[in-house]
C-alpha cells in the first residue's frame, strides 16, 4: 500500500496528496501539491529530477511539476518524492529544513495483454462519488481525467480537484492521462492552470504511448464562439481566443501524420482523446468552426484512429460516424463515457446529485471493450 510515508517523524507532512504521474509524450510529468514552501525532487532509480526554473530551484509554489523519462521509471517501478521545506529562499545561505521522503512503488501499464483504463469525466468539483464508481473495479492499470474534473477554474479548490480526484484513485502508484475541459478554461485561475496540469512545452496537446496503445490528446477549448458575450464585451477584448488554438492543434496533428509514430509495429490500438466531441454535427458547437473539425478528424482518419474517447455531454454511449455531417466522415465511432446520473439514459445527458457513471475500457488484442460504471458499482452495456 502506498501512502506519504516519510523518512523522519513530524507533525504534518509537507506531502498534501499523493503524486499524479502524467503521461505527456516519452515523459511522466509527476505533480504533487504542497502545504509549505520546499525544495523537490524526484529520485528514480538513483537519478535526480528537480523542479528548477533556468537552474533556480522552485520554492515559492504549492505545485512541483517534474518531468522523468517514462522508459525510466517504466523499468525501475518506484520512485521517490524529496522535499525539505524552506521558509525563506534568501540570497544569502537559505536553511531548508530536514528533507521528508515519500517512497512510491508504481505499476507502469502493460507492454503486452489486457489494459484496463477507467475514464472519469464531467465530475465538477466532486472527488468522491467519482472516485467509489472508479475503486469499484478490481484492477486499473491507467485512469483517464477527460475534462471538466473541477467545475471551473474561477477557485483554488476547484483546480485542486483534479489532485485529489487522481491522488484517491491512483495514489501515486499507476499512470494517468488529463484532458482540459472547457469548464477548466473559465475563472481567474484559467490563465494559470499550466501551473497544475501537465503540459508539452506549454500547450496542453499531445500525444502518449500506454503500452499498446498509442494516443493523441486534443482540445477544443471553450464550447462557444470567442465573441459570446458569456466571454466578455467583444467591443472592449472577450477573454476568449481559441480559434488560433485550434489551427495551431490542425498543424500539429498534420505533423503527426507526416512523422507516422503511430505507425510503430508494436502499437495494437490508436485513439483520439478529447473533451468535447467535435465528430458530432447535431451539437451547436460543432457549428462554429466546422473546417477545423473535418481537417482533425481527416487526420484522426489517416491516422486510422479505433476510437474518441471523449466528455462534456453528461451522457454514456457510442455515437457513430453517422452523427457528424460534413467531409469526410470519421471512420471511427466516438464514446461518450461520463453521465451525472446512476442509470443514465443511452446518449442522453442529465444530472442528479450524489449520482455519477464513468466507463470502464478493455483494450484487448482484438478489440476494445466497455462497460458503464455507476459509482455504486453498477456496471451496464448499452
Amino acid at each position: 500500500m502506498a501512502y506519504p510515508c516519510p523518512r523522519i517523524p513530524m507533525d504534518e507532512p509537507t506531502l498534501t496528496y499523493h503524486p499524479g504521474v502524467f503521461m505527456v509524450e516519452d515523459d511522466y510529468e509527476i505533480i504533487f501539491i504542497c502545504r509549505r514552501p520546499a525544495l523537490a525532487s524526484v529520485v528514480v532509480d538513483g537519478m535526480t529530477f528537480t523542479d528548477n526554473m533556468n537552474g533556480v530551484m522552485c520554492t515559492d509554489t504549492e505545485v512541483h511539476k517534474i518531468k522523468v523519462p517514462m522508459i525510466l521509471l517504466d523499468q525501475a517501478k518506484k520512485y521517490r518524492v524529496h522535499l525539505a521545506p524552506l521558509a525563506d529562499h534568501c540570497n544569502y545561505y537559505p536553511k531548508p529544513e530536514p528533507t521528508e521522503v515519500y517512497e512510491y512503488c508504481f505499476t507502469p501499464v502493460p507492454a503486452e495483454g489486457k489494459i484496463e483504463v477507467f475514464v472519469l469525466a464531467d465530475t465538477h468539483g466532486d472527488a468522491v462519488t467519482p472516485a467509489q464508481a472508479a475503486l469499484s473495479r478490481s484492477r486499473i492499470d491507467m485512469l483517464m481525467l477527460v475534462g471538466d474534473i473541477g467545475d471551473s477554474a474561477a477557485t483554488r479548490d476547484q483546480v485542486v480537484t483534479l489532485h485529489r480526484l487522481a491522488a484517491e484513485i491512483t495514489k501515486g502508484e499507476i499512470p494517468a492521462l488529463y484532458v482540459r475541459g472547457n469548464h477548466d478554461t473559465r475563472g481567474y485561475m484559467a490563465e494559470n492552470l499550466g501551473d497544475y496540469i501537465p503540459l508539452r512545452d506549454g500547450k496542453t496537446y499531445y500525444t502518449f504511448r500506454a503500452g499498446s496503445v498509442w494516443g493523441v490528446v486534443l482540445d477544443c477549448g471553450e464550447d462557444k464562439p470567442d465573441t459570446s458575450i458569456e466571454y466578455g464585451s467583444p467591443e472592449y477584448g472577450g477573454v476568449a481566443d481559441f480559434l488560433p488554438f485550434r489551427h495551431a492543434q490542425t498543424a500539429y496533428l498534420k505533423s503527426l501524420v507526416a512523422k507516422g509514430d503511430f505507425k510503430d509495429q508494436s502499437i495494437r490500438h490508436r485513439i483520439a482523446v478529447c473533451h468535447i466531441n467535435f465528430t458530432d454535427s447535431g451539437r451547436a458547437y460543432q457549428d462554429k468552426n466546422p473546417e477545423i473539425y473535418e481537417e482533425w478528424i481527416a487526420c484522426l482518419n489517416q491516422m486510422e484512429i479505433d476510437l474518441l474517447i471523449c466528455g462534456h455531454h453528461h451522457a454514456v454511449g457510442e455515437q457513430t460516424p453517422n452523427f457528424f455531417t460534413g467531409n469526410p466522415k470519421p471512420t471511427f465511432n466516438t464514446l461518450l463515457t461520463a453521465a451525472r446520473l446512476d442509470h443514465p439514459i443511452p446518449l442522453k445527458g442529465g444530472h442528479k446529485a450524489g449520482e455519477y457513471t464513468g466507463t470502464a475500457i478493455t483494450f484487448e488484442e482484438n478489440g476494445i471493450k466497455r462497460v458503464f460504471v455507476n459509482h455504486l458499482g453498477e456496471s451496464f452495456n448499452f
